[in-house]
């Protein structure tokens, strides 16, 4: 309910304790979203090119989390541009406005992504890889919640990841650990060092400029681990 737009329990009233106690199924959650994708890009492979079979995938993956991680990496994106240039970051990132960074930001990512699923689908092998990497990239903001302290607003969507057990957050890194090693076999290995990357890179810029993180620089935490897993998956395939 919380990390897709399935329109499933919608009647049902999702508490702070909720969340919390379901943060540790946050890498099911991404590894089913990475089979849908993996299952429509592998589908429609089978009657047309990889690539634009790579695009309804990753299109698939946009549609059923309602491009939560891409509208984050989109807003931290115009922070880091706005930080460049002496402006304040977290001003920026609540303007509802696409920037050029932002703008940016979105259009390098999706093209890595589908050209990485594509070369992924090579010989119309399924790509499993990318359950491993949806599982992956929530466990980077699950590190993230852990790491650091929540900067956003009260009101925010993220304000429930204040005070989350440290032993929760282990547990959905675990998780997502063994999702990603039966999904990806050794490449997971390589996949992890990216997520670990990802996850230093922003978790230091949020901490430096924000003062700890957000429900932005989560979303951009997951949607950069969920690409760039994906890659290192590709090059070490």
């Amino acid at each position: 309910m919380f990390l897709t737009a399935i329109p499933l329990g919608r009647g049902i009233d999702v508490e702070v304790r909720d969340l919390r106690r379901g943060l540790v199924f946050f890498p099911v959650v991404g590894a089913v979203i990475g089979a849908l994708v993996a299952a429509t890009a592998w589908g429609a492979a089978l009657v047309m090119p990889s690539l634009p079979a790579a695009v309804l995938g990753v299109a698939a993956g946009a549609i059923a989390t309602a491009a939560m991680h891409l509208d984050g990496l989109a807003d931290t994106a115009d922070g880091v541009g706005a930080a460049l240039s002496g402006r304040d970051a977290a001003e920026v990132m609540h303007d509802s406005r696409l920037g050029t960074f932002g703008g940016a930001a979105l259009a390098l990512d999706l093209l890595l992504k589908v050209s990485v699923l594509s070369g992924l689908l090579a010989g119309s092998r399924f790509p499993w890889e990318a359950i491993a990497a949806g599982a992956l990239a929530r466990a980077g903001a699950i590190a993230l919640i852990a790491a650091l302290p929540y900067a956003g607003s009260s009101s925010g969507a993220g304000d429930w990841t204040r005070s989350v057990p440290l032993g929760r957050c282990l547990v959905g890194i675990a998780v997502a650990s063994a999702i990603g090693i039966l999904a990806a076999g050794w490449a997971f290995g390589a996949m992890s060092a990216a997520c670990l990357i990802v996850t230093v890179v922003v978790g230091r810029w949020s901490s430096r400029r924000l003062g700890g993180a957000t429900g932005d620089t989560l979303g951009a935490a997951a949607e950069l681990t969920d690409t760039l897993a994906l890659t290192v998956a590709l090059a070490v395939r």
